[in-house]
């Protein structure tokens, strides 16, 4: 019954209250001219691709976290999964590094902290100003300003700095980049090909976002926090790299594809033969569907199939090929759907969580 009562109660709205609301001259856009009224749309553009780069991001070093552990657990079957990632010298993380922290780099720590299943201790932050991180220094995220210390120890770097300042850090860090080394960057004027130049590696991601002013009018609610905003289906829904519908802001469907490739590359590194890497992809993205599962040949021609693992994948020649797997994930909707369902479990398991904690929280 006292389960019963709790599930009837109504759930309280803890959506920030915005009290300037009915007060027009307190409002941010009344302080605007009407010259500078026709930008409010950047505005919203901002905060859209604000939230969708920490969505994607989350959802890629989930998947990444999650292939890991899972082949983790089969090299010890008898082991328990709760014991595993319990147990520190049974999981092996994903190590993640991000550099710079300001507003970009801040948010993602939280969202891979909040929605991405990732523990603190494997967050690494590079910034000028580490003493000033105190909310994370005190979750356990290693703060420090040392950025080829940390290129060298982790899996995937997130850039999240001005353009200007990429090709300095490039030149720190290039000596320090091993071939297993993922850079996601979102300095967006610069090309992934030139990204590759200034850093000595093909492993780079660089989501391609595009706009169009036919979509301005579509409704995005910018005035609440990240967190706050994929806490929202319908918001998580928009930022999924494979959206068929219009939205304020478009993902090319490349970025979904590169993150398979990413997948899989990282698969081969830890040594993976592959049909281990195929069966790890397919149970991690695409819920073991029976139907269209990729096959060896969407990724190699049979030339190459005496191999026993797949051969690293330059992410860069990726980007400019008509690949097979981009080409399946759109015809065959078994995969499409699977994909996309994934990537809005990504967040919905931490809503069911955090119901279950205020449900049963003394």
């Amino acid at each position: 019954m006292a389960l019963a009562t709790r599930h009837q109660q109504p759930v309280v709205d803890t959506t920030p209250v915005d009290i300037t609301s009915n007060l027009p001259t307190l409002q941010f856009e009344s302080a605007l001219s009407e010259e500078e009224k026709q930008l409010h749309y950047l505005r919203k553009r901002g905060h859209c691709l604000t939230v969708t780069s920490c969505a994607q991001s989350t959802f890629l070093v989930s998947i990444l976290n999650e292939a890991r552990q899972l082949k983790k657990s089969l090299r010890s079957p008898n082991k328990r999964s709760k014991r595993l990632l319990n147990d520190p010298s049974l999981r092996d993380p994903l190590k993640i590094g991000i550099i710079g922290c300001g507003r970009l780099g801040s948010q993602l720590a939280h969202c891979f902290i909040t929605f991405g299943n990732i523990d603190p201790d494997d967050i690494k932050i590079s910034t000028r100003r580490p003493e000033t991180l105190e909310y994370l220094l005190n979750k356990g995220v290693d703060c420090f300003h040392d950025n080829a210390k940390l290129v060298s120890s982790t899996h995937i770097v997130f850039l999240c700095v001005l353009p200007s300042q990429v090709p300095a850090i490039a030149d720190e860090v290039k000596p320090h980049i091993s071939q297993t080394l993922f850079i996601y960057s979102f300095a967006s004027s610069l090309p992934a090909k030139k990204l590759s130049q200034l850093f000595g590696t093909p492993n780079i991601i660089r989501p391609e976002y595009s706009w169009d002013d036919e979509n301005q009018n579509i409704p995005w609610d910018f005035t609440i926090n990240v967190n706050s905003a994929l806490e929202k289906k319908d918001i998580v829904a928009v930022t999924c790299p494979l959206r068929r519908e219009h939205c304020v802001m478009t993902t090319s469907h490349k970025t979904a594809e590169l993150m398979i490739f990413v997948f899989v590359n990282m698969c081969t590194h830890l040594n993976c033969t592959k049909y281990d890497a195929l069966e790890l992809l397919h149970i991690v993205l695409f819920n073991n569907i029976p139907e269209c599962q990729l096959e060896v040949n969407d990724f190699i021609r049979k030339s190459a199939d005496k191999d026993e693992i797949f051969p690293p994948f330059d992410l860069i020649k990726v980007l400019d090929s008509n690949t097979a797997v981009l080409k399946r994930l759109n015809q065959y909707e078994p995969l499409y759907e699977a994909l996309v369902d994934k990537y809005n479990h990504v967040f919905e398991d931490y809503l069911k969580q955090k119901l279950y904690n205020e449900m049963y929280k003394s």
